[in-house]
Parts: structure tokens; sequence; C-alpha cells
């Protein structure tokens, strides 16, 4: 059912995602970053690696906006990094941390959104097309 959904519509879905959710959160991390902290229970941060997350996501949402606006498949590699890093943070950072401190709040709605991240990016990305060799 979902390969029959029109590959430009499966972008267009992930891109307003990004918008939406890594855009709007890195943007509100960005504005109020006390404020986030508390809403999502997390534990007091250095506010300047703080800042490099939500900037990277606030430049997530700026660039799935240019996707949005112009070649929708010139930008798929925004998806395919988001993909990586996300699984790269959910098997290196959060299954060690929450296997010796066990899990918070603020950890269990990231992996959530992460993972549903990631199932759109796989049932997205046109991964066999990542690998052909240019002629």
């Amino acid at each position: 059912m979902l390969n029959n959904i029109d590959l430009k519509l499966k972008l267009k879905i992930m891109y307003i995602l990004t918008i939406v959710l890594a855009g709007g959160f890195g943007l509100a991390m960005l504005i109020a970053p006390a404020f986030v902290m508390a809403l999502f229970m997390m534990p007091p941060q250095d506010l300047y690696f703080y800042g490099v997350a939500a900037a990277i996501w606030t430049a997530f949402g700026i660039l799935a906006v240019l996707g949005l606006i112009y070649d929708l498949h010139k930008y798929m590699p925004i998806l395919l990094f988001q993909f990586i890093y996300k699984l790269i943070w959910i098997f290196a950072v959060f299954l060690p941390n929450v296997i010796i401190d066990g899990a918070r709040f603020d950890t269990i709605v990231l992996l959530l959104i992460f993972i549903l991240f990631i199932v759109g990016d796989l049932l997205t990305l046109p991964f066999k097309d990542f690998f052909k060799k240019n002629k």
C-alpha cells in the first residue's frame, strides 16, 4: 500500500514533519531554552551544547522549507542525514544510558519522535537509488 504512494507526496510529508517537529522544536529551544527544558523536564544543561542541537534542528527545518519550495529530490540528503544520526543516537547514546541510568521523560519523547522519523525515512527514501553507480 505504501509503495503505491507517490515519492513526491512521501517527501512532502517528511519535509513538513521536519519543518514542524525539528524546525519548530529547534527554534523553541533557541528562543526559550529554559521554557523547553522545564516543559520536557530536562535536567540543567550546558547552553552551548544544548544550543548546538537547537541550531542543527532549526537548520533542518529551514532546509526542509527549501525542499518544499524547490526540487523535492535535491533535498533528500537532509532526510538521509537525519535517518543516520537518529540511528546512531539510539544505539550509541540512548540505549547505553537507559541501561545504566534508566529513561527520563524527555529522552522517551525524543526516542518516540526519532522512531517516527526513522520509520518515515525507511518508507520514503529510495535507498537502492543512493547506491547506484554513476555511468
